[in-house]
């Protein structure tokens, strides 16, 4: 009997899914049939997701964290579109994949969205692709290298960069000042004041202005 894995590939940049989707595509044998569909930004992702067919599940999503963001769906970070995936999909496996190395991203990746892989681009081969696709599938975890060692260190801080977070950054990175915020976010100014003073914190830029902040988090993917 031959077993359908359906798949979702989602990344800004085709040639990177068609690189993966040539990768996977090896993997196929003659009692496994991929079936693998893919999207360029988050309101696709979205529509494949709300949309599939007869509403069968995708067994496997793969998900870049640097997307840009969909304000219509009020995601601001594939961070975001991964934390959508888990409340419409709770059942599909989710691979994460992410240029980013910092712990501080790692962390927050972690966190929001216990991924049961998560892979650094530049760790990538086809070998551990494979191979994570493997044990995913089998119902285990899998992690890059570099993953494994942020992992095996204490963290700097354990400040969790949220959904909120990411939209005043966003906005700022806009810029929107601080002061005409609350106009977009339900907080209020020292609300917002803190959690950026918190963020500056957890990006080691406490002494910085806004710039730094938005420098910081570009650098750090959050942007």
């Amino acid at each position: 009997m031959i077993k359908q894995i359906k798949i979702l590939m989602i990344d800004d940049h085709a040639l990177i899914i068609e690189g993966y989707k040539s990768i996977l595509e090896e993997y196929t044998t003659d009692k496994t049939d991929l079936i693998i569909d893919t999207a360029l930004d988050c309101d696709e992702a979205l529509a494949k997701i709300e949309n599939s067919p007869g509403n069968k599940i995708y067994d496997v999503v793969f998900l870049d964290i640097g997307l840009p963001p969909s304000i219509l769906r009020n995601i601001y970070s594939g961070e975001d579109l991964g934390i959508k995936i888990r409340e419409l999909s709770p059942d599909s496996k989710l691979i994460v994949i992410t240029s980013y190395n910092e712990n501080s991203r790692i962390f927050n990746i972690m966190k929001n969205l216990n991924p049961e892989s998560l892979l650094i681009k530049s760790d990538i081969k086809n070998s551990e692709f494979i191979a994570a696709f493997e044990k995913v599938m089998d119902g285990d975890s899998y992690y890059s290298q570099t993953v494994n060692t942020l992992m095996k260190r204490r963290f700097r801080n354990d400040i969790l960069i949220d959904h909120i977070d990411r939209k005043i950054l966003f906005y700022i990175s806009k810029g929107v000042r601080t002061k005409d915020l609350n106009s977009k976010i339900n907080l209020s100014i020292p609300a917002i004041e803190k959690r950026k003073r918190n963020m500056k914190l957890a990006f080691g830029v406490e002494n910085g202005g806004d710039l730094v902040l938005i420098e910081r988090a570009r650098e750090l993917g959050f942007l």
